[in-house]
């Protein structure tokens, strides 16, 4: 939603003219604190003025800027708002397949240790000993569907606040800055604009982009060994071709591991989550931090008084 610069323009107008008169009712009157008051005001509103007229320009140079911060990270045309929520929408793509891959894991991982060979006179569970490796993968998969949501949520809210930074909350931060009892929520929006629209991806864009090829050819790879697909139902009543798929899972001869190849994709996830974990937490958070401390600053810039206080008043 783009908000008309027209109010903004005839709101400065006529705070120019209230300045002017109370410069002119303080002199009469002989009041200097009112004179002081209408001074402020008329320096506030010629400052306002020079920024609406100068908006088409900001808005460019902010947009320039924030393309230039992008760099050669370059996934979508644009600024790097945009550049960040394209970022984050194929890291969403990514996790979830991801968590596909890691959901049917574990299913093949729990059907093996359930595996029972039922003698005459006693059973034994083989891959018994896959129960803990099973619940790893569990915190796995439902990190993963945290992080996919974290992801999501960060999309959503960039392509909310994206389009509006500039088009409505930088105007609307003009208007309010136009009064004096609004002047601080006006610099505030001013400076929340230029914070996330441009320090905010800039600072996420620092840490580097998680790199999920080699986990995902991991999964892919045990989803793919024909070695490790789940047996016919048919065949589970057979102790001998239960036995028979066993040794076929742990073939050293044929340099087939069934364990050696989940802990080795354990230990790809457990890296690509931790990528995943810095990238969508960590990052955005840091860089939350840093654009509130400028938020905070600019705001005190924008929304304070150059010369005279209202409390003089």
């Amino acid at each position: 939603m783009a908000l008309d610069l027209t109010i903004a323009g005839i709101i400065v107008a006529l705070s120019i003219v209230l300045s002017g008169l109370l410069i002119g009712i303080g002199r009469a009157i002989g009041s200097h604190k009112i004179e002081f008051f209408g001074r402020e005001e008329l320096i506030q509103a010629i400052i306002n003025a020079g920024l609406v007229g100068a908006y088409a320009t900001i808005v460019l140079t902010a947009t320039e800027i924030s393309k230039e911060l992008t760099g050669d990270q370059i996934c979508r045309e644009g600024g790097a708002i945009e550049n960040l929520q394209c970022v984050y929408e194929n890291l969403s793509s990514q996790t979830y397949d991801l968590l596909l891959g890691t959901l049917h894991l574990h299913s093949m991982v729990a059907y093996y240790q359930s595996l029972i060979l039922d003698f005459s006179t006693f059973s034994i569970q083989p891959l018994a000993y896959l129960s803990s490796i099973s619940m790893i993968l569990e915190v796995q998969a439902l990190t993963l569907q945290q992080l996919l949501l974290l992801s999501e949520v960060h999309v959503q809210v960039l392509a909310f606040f994206g389009p509006q930074l500039l088009t409505f909350f930088f105007p609307l931060g003009l208007i309010f800055r136009a009064f004096f009892s609004t002047r601080k929520l006006g610099g505030f929006l001013i400076a929340l604009s230029i914070g996330l629209y441009l320090l905010y991806p800039s600072m996420v864009m620092v840490f580097p982009e998680p790199d999920l090829n080699q986990t995902q050819l991991q999964l892919a790879a045990m989803g793919n060994n024909t070695n490790y697909t789940i047996m016919p139902i048919l065949d589970l009543n057979d102790n001998y071709a239960i036995a028979g798929k066993l040794d076929n899972m742990t073939n050293m001869s044929a340099e087939v591991d069934f364990t050696g190849d989940v802990t080795q994709s354990i230990q790809y996830l457990t890296s690509a989550t931790s990528s995943l974990l810095i990238f969508i937490i960590l990052a955005p958070l840091f860089s939350f931090i840093i654009t509130l401390v400028f938020i905070k600053e600019v705001t005190d810039i924008f929304g304070g008084e150059f010369f005279y206080s209202v409390g003089m008043l």
